[in-house]
């Protein structure tokens, strides 16, 4: 569950229809998403979300398809998705984790 308000941002999906290559770098999908930015130094760097490439993280809503690899656009800055964690709560993702770089 996310308890703040959501800001916007941009999703860039990649590589998405099956019928085309997955090294195709022009099947890019944009999708706008409701999202919680926190910067590295504000998290506690032990445990799951600790990655020494990470500069920062974001939370979104569960049912967004989102895969390592795709890239978020916030405040006009392009963030690489470095590792995705699924929160859960009573046996339903509420939340997804995600380690950008």
């Amino acid at each position: 569950m996310v308890l703040t308000n959501l800001m916007d941002g941009k999703l860039y999906q990649y590589n998405r229809n099956s019928d085309t290559s997955p090294y195709d770098d022009e099947d890019i999908t944009e999708v706008p998403i409701k999202l919680c930015p926190y910067n590295q130094d504000l998290k506690v760097a032990f445990g799951v979300y600790s990655h020494p490439e990470a500069t920062g993280y974001f939370i979104v809503k569960g049912n967004v398809d989102i895969r390592q690899g795709d890239e978020i656009e916030f405040k006009g800055e392009r963030h690489s998705v470095l590792e995705i964690k699924d929160n859960w709560i009573f046996n339903k993702i509420v939340n997804i984790t995600i380690l950008v770089k």
